[in-house]
């Protein structure tokens, strides 16, 4: 999630992507940010959450970490596990708001428009990895809300192959249940993180770079969760990514 200087955009204008030339710092509001995630996580999760493959993160260098996405809270999940410092996309129109878009960029998270092909968030996250960052992506657009996982935007292996970073795969599920569709309130239940083996993408272009991220993450998943042989993926709910269309800029 990326620290900002004092000129930061706050008009109530979408604003530029940032950061557009590498990684963000530590920054109080992220540090106070983790703080209250790590003490959600311990009140939410019904005992230890189950975090598996934290040894598989490399503790530097440039990462590229993808996971399915069941829930609001999974982005929250990352945070307070991770031990790295990340960086995030979300749809630019909560950057309308000036004091969202402030405490955003101070957790290292920079806008992507969803409605469009958004070149500027690609170079965004090109630029965070360049400079030995962490990017996160949720890869399907939506949130899953703890149906079966769908297919992968194919711009994700196009950032992949364009950046030459490691992937981290990661599988999340129990999160539904603490943010189900239409709460706002955090529930208890049993959370699970599993962390794979960092890998490079193989494939001659950006679709089967994809095809490949995306088996690796469902491999991770609960054989429920996996997609399924028909192609059938459950009811998700639209909720923006890398659009696909970058794989053609």
């Amino acid at each position: 999630m990326a620290g900002q200087s004092e000129g930061d955009h706050l008009s109530g204008e979408l604003p530029p992507n940032t950061p557009p030339d590498g990684p963000g710092r530590r920054t109080r509001t992220l540090a106070l940010t983790l703080f209250t995630l790590r003490r959600l996580l311990a009140y939410v999760a019904a005992g230890e959450p189950d975090v598996e493959g934290l040894e598989l993160i490399p503790a530097s260098g440039p990462l590229l970490l993808c996971a399915n996405h069941a829930s609001n809270y999974d982005p929250l999940l990352l945070g307070a596990a991770v031990p790295r410092l990340m960086h995030c996309m979300a749809k630019a129109e909560l950057f309308r708001n000036p004091l969202l878009a402030r405490y955003l960029r101070a957790c290292n998270v920079f806008p992507i428009r969803r409605e469009e092909a958004d070149a500027a968030a690609l170079r965004a996250a090109l630029g965070v990895l360049k400079g030995g960052g962490v990017v996160v992506l949720f890869p399907e657009g939506h949130r899953s809300h703890g149906a079966r996982m769908r297919g992968f935007s194919r711009g994700t292996g196009y950032l992949a192959r364009r950046s030459g970073a490691p992937v981290l795969p990661c599988a999340i599920w129990g999160t539904e249940r603490v943010l189900p569709r239409g709460k706002l309130r955090p529930r208890r239940a049993d959370i699970h993180l599993r962390f794979g083996p960092t890998f490079f993408p193989v494939g001659a272009d950006s679709e089967a770079a994809t095809r490949d991220l995306e088996r690796r993450v469902a491999a991770l998943l609960p054989p429920e969760l996996r997609p399924s042989a028909d192609g059938d993926q459950g009811d998700g709910e639209d909720q923006g990514a890398v659009d696909g269309d970058l794989a053609a800029r």
